[in-house]
């Protein structure tokens, strides 16, 4: 109940509805990659997700309307970059463009953006992201990244033991685990990324990992965790966690970069970029008491 109310708390907002807006992940070759709109009650997502076929709009007036979202078009954006709290000078819109993203390829809005780190070749991937760009401007505040040996985080092991446990059980019950569950439960998760929002209560998203040898030490095979918690005074809970079984070089595993959370009416939202490998997409989270809800989930492509 504690955390329920602080949660409460959390969200207090204006009643009011928020202005309409739309976000978009900033390249660090300036490239805004739009995927998600906010009409002043709802988030929606309609600029078209990555493909080998769309033909590519000669300037922004030629950028079909439809695409744009509630905000409509958006020549000049506001960039906040994660991890650092220099200011950035509002960027504008150059041209539409197009870039490879894994195997596909995906229409997005270069700008004037000068990164502070000279940009990587065309061709990495998962391209670097920079921070968030916000059009009309929004205030969005910063996640904390949480070292994983903090002293913060010790008091969680317990409840991250007990929720990896079970969902490791969980994703075992769909196919032959390698390691019997006596073996695997013997050894505790070790945290390998942790971020954080918030003070009363405080939200947490931490990825961890258990790894595992067999006795004749050639085959390695890792339980890789990523869940979703709350801390309301000394009480942690649990609200989402899904572990995934994989070979040690960790091909298949989905990693968070967190852009910043955003409160509108009432709600808080954590926007970020899950990547992999192969693959990556753009969510906006509704942080609740109880759960967490992609209400936008935008694929950012893949192979």
């Amino acid at each position: 109940m504690r955390i329920a109310a602080s949660i409460l708390l959390l969200t207090v907002s204006l009643a009011a509805d928020a202005p309409s807006f739309t976000v978009g992940a900033l390249r660090r070759d300036g490239v805004v990659i739009p995927f998600a709109a906010y009409d002043g009650k709802r988030w929606v997502s309609r600029w078209p997700p990555p493909s080998r076929d769309e033909s590519v709009p000669i300037n922004l007036n030629s950028v079909p309307g439809r695409w744009w979202g509630p905000a409509g078009a958006r020549e000049s954006w506001q960039a906040w970059i994660v991890g650092e709290p220099r200011e950035v000078p509002p960027l504008k819109v150059v041209q539409p463009d197009v870039v490879d993203v894994h195997c596909t390829r995906q229409i997005g809005l270069r700008t004037d953006y000068r990164p502070a780190e000279v940009p990587p070749p065309p061709l990495e991937q998962p391209y670097p992201k920079d921070g968030l760009a916000v059009s009309p401007p929004q205030n969005v505040e910063r996640v904390q990244i949480v070292g994983p040996l903090s002293a913060e985080l010790a008091p969680m092991q317990a409840i991250l033991t007990e929720t990896f446990n079970r969902a490791e059980r969980e994703t075992a019950s769909r196919f032959r685990h390698p390691i019997r569950e006596k073996v695997r439960e013997q050894r505790e998760p070790e945290i390998e990324a942790a971020y954080a929002f918030g003070s009363e209560p405080r939200v947490y998203y931490v990825e961890s990992i258990r790894a595992y040898r067999e006795i004749s030490g050639n085959d390695c095979t890792i339980a890789f965790g990523t869940g979703w918690f709350l801390r309301g005074g000394a009480t942690f809970k649990a609200l989402e966690m899904t572990v995934d079984v994989l070979p040690c070089d960790k091909y298949g595993a989905t990693y968070m970069l967190p852009f910043g959370v955003m409160r509108l009416n009432g709600k808080v939202y954590w926007l970020a970029q899950y990547s992999g490998w192969d693959h990556e997409r753009f969510v906006v989270v509704e942080i609740k008491p109880k759960q967490v809800e992609a209400v936008v989930n935008a694929w950012g492509g893949g192979c």
